[in-house]
C-alpha cells in the first residue's frame, strides 16, 4: 500500500508532528508512505518521493512543514481537480494525508472518489469545523501569550504606556480571543463583536500608570498601526503596536502539538488501511478518532469505525 502525505495552506507548528506520525504508522502496517512536496500543487506536478519514518521524526521538532505547502487556487476549478486525480493514479497512492485548514478539508473532500483520503486538521486559525482542537493552535496561543508577557515586563519598568498585540487568524478572531485569555488580557478587539475604541482608550490610559495596559486584536480588524494611532490620540499615551505576524506561525510546536500530531497522523493511516475517507477529530481530553469525511447527508465516502482512542498528556 502507497500512502501519499501533503501539507495544504497555511503552515502551523505542529505538521511535522502529523507527518512523522503517519510515516511510522506506515512503516508499522509494512506500507509505503510517499511525501508530496507543496501541497495540491506539488501533487498536480507530480512532485514526490518516498518519506521515511526516520526521515519525518528527524523534523519533529521543527516549525513549519519540511515537505513544503502552497495555497493553490486551480483546485477550486474542474482542471486543477482532475489534474490532482490524474496525480494520484500516476503516482500509484492507495490513498492520501491531507494536513492543513479549512481550504486544505474542502481540497481532501474534491479528491476522494479517486483514492481514500484522511484529512487532519492543523492550522492555527481554529477555522475547522467537527473537531474541539487543531494542531498548531496551541503552540500559536504560547507564543502570542509569551509576547504578551515580555511586554508586561517592560510596561512595568517603564509605565505610562500602551500596547495593543495583532495576533493572526483573520478572518476570526478565535486566535486573537485565545491568546488574551491564556495571556490574562480583558480587552480584545475580534470582528464577531462590537467594540469602542474611544472607551477602550479610556481604559488603557488608565492601567498604564501601572504598567498593565495592554490589549489584544485580530488582524481581521485592520491595520494595527492605524488604530494604535488612533487609541494614542484619544488616551493622550503613547500605544506602541506589536504585529506577531507570521512568526507566529513559526512558533516552536508545543508537547501538545508534537503528541497530538503524532497521534492524528497515525490515525489517519490507520483509517486509510481500511480504504476509508476520514475526518481525524481531535479532542480537547486529548483522544483523535476518525469520523466520516463527508456528512452523512451529502451520500459520499465510507462510513469509518472509529479508531482507538489515543489519549496523550494535555
Amino acid at each position: 500500500m502507497r500512502i501519499g502525505v501533503l501539507t495544504s495552506g497555511g503552515d502551523a507548528p505542529g505538521m511535522n508532528a502529523v507527518i512523522a506520525g503517519a510515516c511510522e504508522h506506515a512503516e508499522e502496517i509494512g506500507a509505503h508512505a510517499v511525501g508530496v512536496q507543496s501541497g495540491f500543487a506539488g501533487l498536480a506536478a507530480r512532485r514526490a518521493d518516498p518519506a521515511s519514518a526516520l526521515e519525518a521524526r528527524a523534523h519533529l521538532h521543527e516549525p513549519g512543514t519540511w515537505l513544503g505547502t502552497s495555497r493553490w487556487p486551480r483546485l477550486r476549478d474542474a482542471d486543477g481537480r482532475r489534474a490532482c486525480r490524474d496525480a494520484l493514479r500516476a503516482l500509484e497512492l492507495d490513498g492520501l494525508v491531507v494536513i492543513g485548514g479549512h481550504g486544505s478539508a474542502m481540497g481532501a473532500r474534491s479528491v476522494a472518489d479517486e483514492v481514500p483520503v484522511a484529512f487532519v486538521p492543523a492550522t492555527i486559525d481554529r477555522d475547522v469545523a467537527d473537531t474541539e482542537l487543531t494542531v498548531g493552535m496551541d503552540s500559536a496561543v504560547a507564543y502570542g501569550a509569551d509576547a504578551i508577557d515580555r511586554l508586561r515586563i517592560t510596561g512595568r519598568s517603564l509605565p505610562g504606556r500602551a500596547f495593543l498585540v495583532q495576533t493572526l487568524g483573520a478572518p476570526h478572531g478565535h486566535l486573537a480571543d485565545a491568546v488574551a485569555a491564556a495571556a490574562g488580557v480583558d480587552h480584545v478587539l475580534v470582528p464577531e463583536r462590537p467594540y469602542d475604541l474611544d472607551g477602550l482608550a479610556r481604559e488603557l490610559r488608565e492601567l498604564s500608570s501601572a504598567g498593565s495596559a495592554i490589549a489584544v486584536m485580530s488582524e481581521a480588524v485592520g491595520d494595527a498601526v492605524r488604530i494604535a494611532e488612533a487609541l494614542a490620540g484619544s488616551a493622550g499615551i503613547r500605544v506602541h503596536p506589536t504585529i506577531l505576524g507570521h512568526a507566529q506561525r513559526a512558533a516552536t510546536p508545543s508537547a501538545l502539538d508534537r503528541t497530538l500530531g503524532q497521534a492524528a497522523g497515525r490515525a489517519a493511516v490507520e483509517a486509510l488501511s481500511r480504504g476509508a475517507s476520514s475526518f481525524i477529530r481531535l479532542a480537547a481530553a486529548g483522544a483523535v478518532d476518525a469520523i466520516p469525511l463527508f456528512p452523512k447527508t451529502e451520500g459520499h465516502g465510507a462510513t469509518v469505525t472509529p479508531t482507538t482512542p489515543r489519549s496523550h498528556p494535555a
